[in-house]
């Protein structure tokens, strides 16, 4: 063999060599990508979110709500000392739980805000085996919104039975005011997340309109803009699309067969 022809074929070898590898390292992450290692809510992680909220005037109630799949969610209602009579769901970010978002439900909770900490599917103490970054994750917040309004209407329905009707001589020269208070306002419903809660944050609020305001911190763009930013291991997007562009490829189509959704289409 001529030195030309070896030159020539270590040349294709060092061309050929990356891209093969970073495909099968995309077929081989899809399944982790998808099923990403839970952070259990353990005994010392609740009580350190107990003493964050005693901090900053919180009270804890256990909030579980079934997905439209079937998937029970778990997670936290938090109301302030003071509220404001108004909420904010709290999104954490991929491979975390609802302590994720501690820090953020602080200033929120000393502010008035009741806050709404769940813990995403297939993360924390929740149900599900998948995470699909946004394009189921949108439908279980419409769920959480759901169960949050019924509850509101119930306690409120609660309190209205035990204090009972407004007796006529308290009406004095108003009687034609009903002897029941008024229903209060519906509540401002807000969302706030970080990474990958920040990516289920905006494309719930263009699911459901009842959410009026979005707070989204280091938002992924699409998920296949992010898988081209791991492909170029965090540093390069550039290589990810070029080079080891066959790893992002390969990651959202094995994702697709897995899942049977258009995991590509994710897009914040």
């Amino acid at each position: 063999m001529t030195l030309r022809r070896r030159i020539i074929r270590i040349l294709l070898i060092l061309l050929l060599l990356p891209p093969i590898l970073a495909g099968v390292a995309g077929w081989l992450v899809a399944p982790g990508f998808l099923h990403p290692i839970r952070r259990e809510l353990t005994p010392d992680l609740i009580r350190e979110a107990d003493a964050s909220f005693a901090h900053s005037g919180g009270h804890r109630e256990d909030f579980d709500v079934r997905a439209t799949d079937g998937i029970l969610l778990r997670g936290w209602i938090v109301r302030p000392d003071h509220p404001n009579g108004n909420w904010v769901l709290l999104f954490h970010g991929v491979a975390d739980n609802r302590i994720g978002v501690i820090g953020q439900s602080e200033f929120l909770l000393r502010a008035g805000y009741s806050v709404v900490m769940m813990d995403a599917r297939a993360h924390g103490a929740s149900e599900g085996q998948l995470a699909t970054y946004g394009w189921l994750e949108r439908n279980d917040t419409k769920s959480i919104i759901d169960a949050l309004l019924t509850q509101l209407r119930r306690r409120r329905t609660d309190i209205q039975v035990q204090l009972g009707p407004i007796p006529p001589e308290l009406l004095g020269n108003f009687p034609e005011q009903s002897p029941h208070p008024p229903p209060p306002p519906t509540p401002h419903i807000f969302v706030l997340g970080e990474s990958m809660g920040a990516g289920i944050a905006l494309q719930s609020a263009a699911a459901d309109p009842r959410i009026e305001g979005v707070v989204a911190e280091a938002s992924f763009a699409t998920l296949r803009e992010a898988s081209y930013d791991y492909a170029g291991l965090r540093r390069s997007p550039f290589l990810g699309k070029t080079l080891f562009a066959p790893f992002s490829w390969m990651l959202l189509y094995r994702g697709e067969k897995l899942t049977g959704l258009p995991v590509a289409e994710v897009s914040p």
